[in-house]
């Protein structure tokens, strides 16, 4: 690894950092998490280890944080109680709605030092590289 790339991988991490949630602590993958959930509705839990790129272990415990903040519940199967879906709960709609807002605010504050034009750079080249990767 370069030492540009670990520079790149610092930066994209500080980046995260600065749209952490300060009261409740929630994570950009944590914000994210809930936004796919909204999105599907109640999806299962390995669809959304799926989304993440996680390993299904590692999105029991990001759920698990999720749940005992009240932002998420899990429904077990009467039939197979390894089937669980997840789903908002009325709290955690309330969250994402404000979430959305506040990060927005955020984001459009964290690159208001840039111009239209590197911003416009900045989403080409973070294009490329997502594109490049699968």
């Amino acid at each position: 690894m370069t030492s540009e790339n670990v520079k790149i991988i610092s930066l994209l991490f500080n980046i995260g950092r600065r749209m952490r949630d300060e009261k409740s602590k929630c994570s950009m993958l944590h914000f994210q998490t809930l936004r796919y959930v909204q999105g599907k509705g109640r999806p299962f839990m390995h669809d959304v280890a799926r989304y993440l790129c996680v390993t299904p272990p590692a999105a029991t415990l990001l759920i698990d944080c999720l749940a005992k903040e009240k932002l998420l519940v899990r429904s077990f199967s009467k039939k197979d109680r390894r089937t669980v879906r997840v789903a908002l709960t009325r709290q955690g709609k309330i969250f994402l709605a404000r979430g959305v807002r506040e990060k927005m605010n955020k984001l459009k504050n964290l690159f208001a030092v840039l111009t239209s034009k590197e911003q416009a750079e900045l989403i080409m080249l973070l294009e490329k590289v997502l594109k490049e990767s699968h």
